[in-house]
């Protein structure tokens, strides 16, 4: 079932909102030891975060071109 035009747009901007939050995770000033993490396994949950905001921004981008 195709969505409408309202739902499309809300869904882009619910896509791109997590996307800038889950991207923005540690540049916004989060210390991996505040959030229980050691050095390494915050540096590879912000790789992983990354992947995960590029697809997120890659579904708003398909939703958008459609």
């Amino acid at each position: 079932m195709p969505l409408g035009d309202t739902r499309r747009r809300m869904r882009i901007m619910s896509l791109t909102t997590a996307a800038s939050m889950i991207d923005d995770y540690f540049s916004g000033g989060a210390e991996h030891d505040e959030i229980g993490l050691t050095e390494k396994e915050a540096e590879i949950m912000e790789q992983e975060n990354k992947k995960v905001a590029a697809k997120l921004y890659a579904m708003a981008e398909k939703l958008e071109n459609r």
